[in-house]
């Protein structure tokens, strides 16, 4: 059998029931078992990674699957070293010695290049509720920390633009406030209320509407992640795959909330949309997924960490 040219698992050429780990250098004293069923050398290293993991045990744990413990720092049953990191202190996925969370391509469940930057985890495993892949959501309080970010600069925006147009909507009740105040008459400050122009206050709204809808699509199409969310430390993606929204995905996610803000500003139905929007914003904190209403309609995630610029969808 010829020397391999890169470390990973590969046929033991002493035993052809196991497969042994080479280290780029030297064959190591790590072994596992090896598929009954005729397999590729790809298949064989996922093979002997998924035994490793399923049988991996904490110090002083005991095993996840049938047989006996692994040694004093956890192994495969039936191994002649135990899994690769147990007796040299790595962490599983990783090759012998090897730093926990490194990158190795050759064993399942590593951080590959180009993936979304790797999770915490606990034995290997990521904690709490993730991605079907594996990366964590956001908490709720993060969530809730970059939106009033975001609030605040899309609120400054907003009132540049569209200030004189709100300014205009409420000079009515601004020069009889301090009317209404000497005369203390409630009919007054009815009066003065009723003469505000709504017609303004609509174009006010649409401003700040068409404000946070383009906010949202910039940054999500490009990095994943508003300057709310940058700051802190979240992104969003589609739930099924990483990267930065297409523009038709970004697009979708916003629309529901500048819809929701934009209608809220109109009487009577403006209730209803205002109840809705609170509702949205509240829904990640007890939905299964973490998601709120914005983000079931694009099929999205708020998810800890940033999203890899290239391998973007759609491109």
């Amino acid at each position: 059998m010829s020397t391999p040219s890169s470390p990973g698992w590969y046929d033991d050429p002493e035993d052809a029931a196991v497969l042994r780990y080479f280290d780029g250098v030297v064959w190591t004293r790590h072994t596992a078992p090896k598929s009954t069923r005729p397999a590729t050398t790809a298949e064989q290293a996922a093979q002997a990674g998924a035994e490793a993991a399923r049988h991996w045990v904490a110090p002083g744990g005991r095993g996840a699957g049938q047989g006996t413990h692994g040694g004093a720092q956890g192994g495969v049953p039936g191994a002649q070293g135990g899994v690769p990191g147990g007796a040299q202190g790595g962490m599983p996925g990783g090759a012998p010695g090897t730093q926990p969370g490194r990158p190795n391509p050759q064993f399942p469940g590593a951080p590959q290049q180009h993936q979304w930057n790797a999770p915490p985890m606990q034995y290997g495993y990521p904690a709490g509720p993730t991605t079907p892949d594996g990366q964590p959501l956001a908490s709720y309080w993060q969530r809730v920390g970059a939106y009033i970010i975001d609030a605040i600069i899309t609120g400054i925006a907003s009132f540049v633009l569209g200030g004189w147009l709100l300014y205009r909507a409420m000079q009515p009740f601004f020069d009889g406030f301090s009317e209404a105040l000497r005369s203390g008459d409630s009919a007054t400050m009815n009066r003065i209320t009723s003469e505000i122009n709504y017609g303004y206050l609509a174009g006010f709204a649409l401003v700040a509407g068409v404000v946070a809808f383009a906010y949202q699509v910039f940054f999500l199409t490009r990095s994943g992640a508003t300057p709310g969310k940058a700051v802190s430390g979240i992104s969003v993606r589609l739930r099924e795959r990483p990267g930065p929204l297409s523009l038709a995905d970004a697009a979708r996610r916003a629309s529901v909330q500048a819809v929701l803000g934009v209608v809220g500003n109109i009487p009577l139905i403006g209730t209803f949309a205002s109840i809705a929007a609170l509702l949205d914003l509240l829904w990640p904190a007890w939905d299964a997924n973490r998601q709120a209403w914005h983000d079931k309609v694009a099929a999205t995630n708020v998810v800890m960490g940033r999203q890899p610029r290239d391998g973007r969808p759609g491109r």
